[in-house]
Order: C-alpha cells, then structure tokens, then sequence
C-alpha cells in the first residue's frame, strides 16, 4: 500500500509540473506506451497516447529528471523507470496489439485500390501551401483514400450526394475517383484551395462542385437539406465544432440517419466531455469513434494525427447557429500567443493572431520587413495573450454615460436567450437598470481594457422563497466578441463569487437558455452545475 501511495505521488507531482490537463493518469498513460515498446520516438509516443507532442516533451523531461526514463535513439526505461512500472503501475504486457494491418483504423486498403492512391499522390502536391491561421494542414493520400473507403464500406458513399465543409484534405477528390457517389460538392473559403480541387476535377472527370463560401455566414439557401452525407474537418475548437457541425446538419436531409463525418484533434477527457455534449444535444449520435484515424502532413501541435467520428442523425437533429456567427472561430484567435523573432538584422517582429504576420510561415514567406531576408529568425520570447490581458482588467461601477454600451450588450444577451422574440425595446431595458441602480449600485459593474468598457457584470441579492436563504444571483455576464476567449469572462465569473463571498453568500444561481449552447458550457467549466431544466413541447 505504501508503494502504491509513492507510486501515486510520483505521478502526481509529474503531471503537476508538466501541466498535464489529464493528470496523474496522463503520465500513467506516457510511462505504458514507453514500457509496451521498449524504446520509442517522442513523436510515435505523442500519437499513441493521443497527446498534444509538447505536452507529450514536458512529461518526457519531467520523467528525465525523476531517473524514470532515459534517451538514446528515443525514450526508454532506465531499471529504475522499469521496476517502478512493473512493481508500482503494475505493468506486465509488453508489445502492442493493434492489427498491423489496418493500425486501428478498421478499415485496410486493399491492392484494387492502387491505382486511385497513385492518381491522389499525383494531384494532392498541387494544393496550396496551408494556411496555418485557418487551422489548416494537408492530410496524407493514403488518409483521403482510407476516408473514402470507411464512408464506402459504412454505406455512405454509394449513390449518396456528399457534401465536404472545407476539404484542404481533397478527400473529395478520393470519393469522386472511386466513381460510385451521386453527387460531391466541397464548399471552402479558401478560393485557391478551391482551384485547384477544381483543376484536378476537371483533369479525373470527378464533376466536384466547389462553392467558396464564409461559414460563418449561414449556408448557401441551394445547398440547404439537399445532401445524404456532409464530412467536416473543422478547426479544432469548441466554436469551430459548433459552427461547422451546425452548417452540415442544415446541408443534411431532415431525415433519421443521415451520416455526418468528423475529422477532429483528440482532447483531454473534460474537452472531450464538452464536446460530445455539444453532438449530444444538436441531436447527434456518435456512432463509432477511431482514434489515430487521420494522418497529417504538418499538424506537430497535434502529433500529424486526429480521431474519425462517424455521427448520426436522430429526430431531434438541429443546428445550434442557424444565423451569422460572429465570435472566435480558429485556434490562433482563441488560444492567442504572441511570439517576438528577431532576424538577423537586428529587427525584432511580433508574431501571432492579431499582428501583421499571424505565423513565421508567414513571415518566412514575405521576409523582413527591414532586411527582406527569409531566414535566419530567432525565437526571443513568448506568451499567451490571454495572461496578459486578463491582468490589465479593471473594474468600476455602472455610470449612466456608460448605458449605450451597457444596452448593446443587453440586447445581445436578449437575442441568445429568446432568439424568436427579444427584449430590445430602450426603454424596457432603462428601466430594468434604473431599478437595479437604487436598489443595489455596487451589483452593476463594468470591465475596462484600456478604458474601453469590453464586459458587464449585473449582480442582484435574492431570498429562496422555500428556506428563506440569501443567495447571490448573475443576471448579466457578457464580454465583447472581439474579447471573448481571453480569460475575461472567468475574470468576471470571479468578482461575482468574491462580491457575494464578502457579503457571507455562499449560493450562487444563473439562468441560461437552451439556445446559448456556448455560455452553457463556459459556465459549466466555471463551476456551475444544472439544478433544473425547463421541459417545453410545441
């Protein structure tokens, strides 16, 4: 028992200072893989055990420093890493069991099917170089081939009408070169991914219809419910899911079983919790689910590999964004980090999402903005937006010079909540604020960036009518779109649980509508747990 205490312990304080969101067990996972194959690449390790590659680094130096693991050539176990995973983690099996075969995808490819991956190497190095902010990286031709034969061998390819929301991939093109589907469109934003998908369509007689379209603008009316089969490789977060799954499920039939296939990054267990409950409730079954399906050319952040969920559609099927979508979409706007090169020259340039050069592909590509060169850049430092701003945030009580901006954000909240009939009248919404004002002024206050109002906090002291008992109420909590994402909102979350925390109120209740799937699960991560649920029928 004492062991397993140490043992335990070890594993603890390892994933504490890796950071490691999958905790002890995380390491757990990393020290397995290393034991079932003896030595193993850093990169090879990160896809077995579906980790990010840095965090995959981090874990791997931490164990270095303990005398668990040692590198020549790849990880391994030193004797002491080797007793500790056979005495304490209770590890026995070496060697893994995956089909060698089909590598866990269960689908192979058999030789018939030569000539096609032949045709997909040919024409997949004609795509353009990707977009690295559009969260863009090319799959492999064997992955777009192995795609097309799992949608074929699932019954969704064979006179199916197929329609691919982004396709930087051209797993469009595998499907038409296998001359079965009735129809294949691919709808993009990227117009030169798009010319040349064309180009190919033209050379193979594949008869692709390409649509360069916005998704964050609703979906063309023509393509609305015309397709049996969409297939999505979205960017890889929440927003980006929501988003790109919402505009498949209105490219879809209204029809029970309709096929929905996602491409997605594999995510801690609490990410992957919120996002199988963001399929669950747009009415969506996730039927089967493979991990290491994709293989990509590029993606390091990722370890080159993501997962393959095949959804279903059941009668409760129906898109979360019906309208335009105007919040954080790609990983670069949502997860911000500003890296400062310098170039040999002595220019120092910021790099990241909201700078002139979004990525140093980027700035490789242009060059210097004072010497011109494409290489020889230097990474002097980096650090996440996010901190950043979340540490220059100021509050300040509501003033009524601050009411224009304060009936914006109202009026957004009024639209998420009650999406059919909004409360946008001014005059309802001063009077609402002029009473909250007398009763209780210190509950209504503003976050300042700069001076620049970029979210409202509304707080108001409630009485349970059963126990008498006081408890704290969030009426508003919003934060700019351009600002979201950014640690405000939690910011905010926070100076509700001290304000009322300082009063003796322990209790804190919210209300959120069924609508605003996104602020659900902002909350939930806050803390907040479901009480009760409203239950309405038509």
């Amino acid at each position: 028992m004492q062991s397993e205490k140490h043992g335990a312990g070890l594993l603890k304080t390892v994933s504490e200072r890796a950071q490691l969101r999958e905790g002890p067990e995380g390491v757990r996972k990393v020290l397995r893989e290393i034991f079932r194959n003896q030595k193993i690449g850093t990169k090879e390790l990160a896809i077995q055990t579906q980790l990010p590659l840095p965090v995959v680094a981090a874990v791997r130096r931490e164990l270095e420093k303990e005398g668990m693991v040692a590198r020549n050539g790849g990880a391994s176990l030193t004797p002491k890493g080797e007793k500790f995973a056979q005495e304490q983690l209770g590890l026995v099996y070496k060697h893994p069991l995956i089909c060698s075969k089909c590598e866990g995808r269960s689908i192979r490819m058999p030789s018939q099917f030569a000539p096609i991956l032949t045709l997909l190497r040919k024409h997949l190095p004609s795509r353009p170089r990707p977009l690295f902010w559009l969260d863009q990286a090319h799959g492999t031709p064997e992955t777009a081939l192995l795609r097309a034969l799992f949608m074929l061998e699932k019954g969704d390819l064979e006179g199916r009408r197929i329609i691919f929301l982004g396709d930087d991939d051209f797993t469009s093109v595998a499907v038409g070169l296998l001359k079965a589907a009735r129809e294949i469109a691919v709808v993009d934003v990227d117009q030169r991914l798009l010319n040349a998908l064309q180009l190919v369509s033209q050379e193979e007689d594949l008869q692709i219809h390409c649509f360069e379209h916005d998704l964050r603008k609703p979906l063309p009316q023509q393509l609305h419910h015309k397709f049996d089969v969409a297939f999505t490789d979205p960017p890889y977060t929440l927003p980006g899911l929501n988003l790109f799954i919402s505009r498949g499920i209105t490219a879809l039939h209204r029809r029970r079983g309709a096929s929905l296939y996602l491409a997605f990054a594999h995510q801690p267990p609490r990410r992957m919790l919120q996002m199988q409950t963001t399929l669950n409730s747009m009415g969506l079954a996730i039927v089967e689910h493979v991990p290491r399906f994709n293989i990509y050319e590029g993606a390091e952040m990722h370890a080159n590999t993501t997962f393959l969920a095949r959804l279903e559609a059941t009668e409760k099927m129906k898109p979360h964004v019906k309208g335009f979508f105007d919040g954080k979409l790609y990983t670069g706007e949502i997860t911000q980090t500003l890296r400062e090169y310098q170039c040999r020259c002595g220019e120092r340039i910021e790099v990241g999402a909201t700078q002139h050069f979004k990525t140093v592909e980027e700035l490789k590509a242009k060059g210097c903005p004072t010497c011109e060169k494409t290489k020889g850049f230097k990474l002097i430092q980096k650090h996440k937006l996010k901190t950043a701003l979340a540490g220059r945030l100021k509050f300040r009580r509501f003033t009524w010079p601050d009411f224009p901006v304060i009936l914006d954000f109202e009026r957004q909240i009024a639209r998420q909540s009650f999406p059919d009939a909004p409360f946008l009248d001014e005059t309802y919404h001063r009077q609402k604020l002029e009473k909250a004002a007398k009763r209780e002024p210190d509950n209504l206050n503003v976050a300042l960036l700069d001076n620049e109002i970029v979210g409202w906090l509304w707080l108001r002291t409630e009485k349970d009518r059963n126990t008498k008992e006081k408890f704290g109420y969030i009426k508003s909590v919003i934060v700019k779109p351009e600002y979201r994402h950014q640690g405000i909102g939690t910011r905010l979350v926070e100076t509700a649980k001290n304000h009322f925390r300082n009063k003796g109120i322990h209790r804190i209740d919210l209300i959120v509508s069924a609508a605003n799937h996104e602020a659900t699960l902002f909350f939930e991560e806050a803390g907040f747990e479901r009480e009760h649920s409203t239950m309405r029928i038509d």
